[in-house]
């Protein structure tokens, strides 16, 4: 090998070991990303009045003892169904009727019974003045007049008896038709003609309630019912509604809190006069109440759902960021009462939260 050769050969692997070199010092380290501090913003859980409204949720009902699945209390064949849904219907209005023709023909045989046994008082009668006008005069024995009184009672005994089979008869027939117990409107049709009922409750044939007037039962945290007054009148929106306000007022605060989630009930009348909301439909209010004593509170979007939906918090404790479960209260459009978890003065993750680690590393952003 000639000298010029060899070093033309020494330059060249000198040239390939210093671009080995440039691109190893190119490359990135993996595990950088994996030491990577993210980066939060926080806020501090402090106390402030709640002088906003109460979301309170639930499904429409009609009101108490003004709603009622009506079925037939006799056995039979429905003959007719008179009415349909939407349809408005007065009080005792009929509804449906039965094909029950043994009814009817227990009542003619009430009938008759009555018949007969009227005839047989008036016979008795006249046999007893008969008896008494001929005892008078000498010609009949006083007993033949104690036989005929005795007969009179009995007669009208077996009358009584007739007419309260008849009555009995009567008020069979009468319940093959089925009436509205109330003025009200026909929300639901279970049961067409020719089909046949047991005459129990599990089978009804029409739904009548009074919707002009709706009830919605909410739920709300044992800690703001002392806000909310029976009586509060306030209106509201719904999307279900669009363009609509209705009219509602606080019909009463219920008595009694649930110990296993500390919440109380309360019941809101609203005003349907258009019947635009519908039975069981579900729709939110916001219930305006006046709470003055300051409660602790941090921003909504510093509550974090778990895996399971349940809300936590992660409170920053030095450099490290601790999963904190909570327990929620009132919410605003802004704000959520903590009513355990937490304390006044902690450091909560405002954003930046999601997904964190229990113990992960984080550096507060100025």
């Amino acid at each position: 090998m000639t000298k010029d050769n060899f070093c033309w050969r020494a330059c060249f692997f000198f040239s390939i070991l210093v671009t080995l070199a440039l691109v190893g010092c190119g490359k990135k380290d993996p595990g950088a990303d994996a030491t990577a501090v993210p980066e939060v913003t926080v806020t501090v859980a402090h106390k402030a009045p709640l002088n906003d409204s109460l979301r309170v949720s639930g499904n429409l009902a009609a009101l108490p003892n003004r709603d009622a699945k009506i079925s037939a209390v006799v056995p039979g064949r429905i003959q007719a169904v008179l009415v349909a849904e939407g349809d408005s219907v007065r009080a005792n209005q009929e509804l449906a009727r039965l094909d029950n023709p043994s009814l009817h023909d227990q009542l003619r045989q009430a009938d008759a019974a009555v018949a007969q046994a009227s005839a047989n008082v008036e016979n008795a009668k006249i046999s007893e003045q008969r008896n008494e006008g001929l005892l008078q005069r000498g010609i009949a024995a006083r007993k033949e007049v104690e036989d005929a009184r005795t007969q009179l009672v009995v007669n009208e005994s077996l009358l009584k008896q007739a007419a309260a089979a008849r009555s009995a008869a009567q008020t069979q027939v009468a319940r093959s038709v089925l009436r509205a117990p109330f003025a009200g409107t026909v929300v639901h049709r279970f049961l067409g003609a020719g089909e046949q009922v047991d005459g129990t409750s599990n089978q009804p044939v029409v739904e009548v309630a009074q919707v002009d007037t709706l009830e919605l039962l909410g739920t709300v945290p044992a800690s703001r019912l002392s806000s909310i007054k029976a009586g509060a009148g306030f209106s509201f929106q719904t999307s279900e509604v669009p363009g609509a306000t209705f009219p509602a007022s606080v019909a009463a605060v219920l008595p009694s809190v649930d110990p296993a989630t500390d919440n109380g009930m309360v019941r809101i009348r609203i005003k349907n006069n258009r019947n635009l909301l519908k039975l069981g439909m579900f729709v939110s209010v916001d219930l305006p109440v006046a709470e003055n004593t300051p409660q602790l509170v941090v921003p909504r979007q510093a509550v974090y759902p778990d895996e399971g939906g349940e809300p936590h918090v992660y409170k920053v404790v030095g450099d490290e960021a601790e999963f904190v479960p909570v327990k929620l209260g009132a919410q605003t459009k802004e704000q959520v009462q903590i009513l355990s978890g937490i304390e006044e003065g902690d450091k909560i993750i405002l954003t930046g939260g999601y997904g964190l680690p229990e113990k992960t590393k984080v550096r507060v952003k100025p």
